[in-house]
């Protein structure tokens, strides 16, 4: 056996590689970024990469130095805003992660060789069919999610209300995809931490 299958990856070896192989097909799209540790449901959990483009498309890492403890949870939330999710996982954690997994998550598998990181699409991911309206409006500051009631005509009554009620009426008026539209927008243009494609 390669001496090179015995290394133990971290986050911060996996990293770099997941970088370059998500943004490969929108290498052309100045419209596509990448944001990392995206903090969701108010800060309860933080995804470790989301490529922003038409889509949300988030990945979590699960390197050989972590556990899947915390893995459970973190699918419930990300399954309320994610239009798509990658779990980019050591093989160690593949049959594990696979009893975890919804069907519509994808897997990757990392493993280390004499060039680095290199990542396996073991299964890809298909279009989440259980996002939240209000987790997703979340995702929205005060300022973008009042303007966002505005433009539908909605925000009668919240104007000068706490951002959790102006969540709760994008929840209750639109639909989810008028509010994912505006969280693609408004994330693209908040971020300080973006890779341009």
């Amino acid at each position: 056996m390669d001496a090179s299958s015995h290394i133990s990856l971290s986050d911060i070896d996996i990293r770099p590689a997941l970088r370059r192989k998500v943004l490969a097909p929108y290498r052309h799209d100045p419209g596509t970024v990448i944001i990392e540790e995206l903090c969701l449901a108010q800060g309860l959990v933080r995804i470790d990469l989301v490529r922003v483009s038409n889509s949300l498309h988030g990945f979590e890492i699960k390197s050989d130095r972590d556990s899947l403890r915390r893995l459970d949870n973190q699918i419930g939330l990300y399954n309320r805003v994610m239009d798509y999710t990658t779990l980019v996982t050591a093989p160690k954690h593949f049959s594990a992660a696979c009893n975890l997994l919804p069907p519509w998550w994808g897997i990757w598998i990392v493993e280390a060789d004499a060039n680095g990181p290199q990542i396996t699409v073991v299964r890809g991911s298909k279009k989440n069919p259980s996002r939240d309206p209000r987790t997703l409006a979340e995702l929205l500051w005060r300022d973008a999610a009042l303007a966002l009631l505005e433009q539908h005509r909605s925000a009668t009554g919240v104007r000068g209300k706490p951002r959790h009620k102006i969540w709760d009426r994008i929840g209750e008026k639109l639909k989810i995809e008028s509010i994912a539209t505006a969280v693609r927008c408004h994330l693209k243009a908040r971020s300080s931490s973006i890779s341009y494609a």
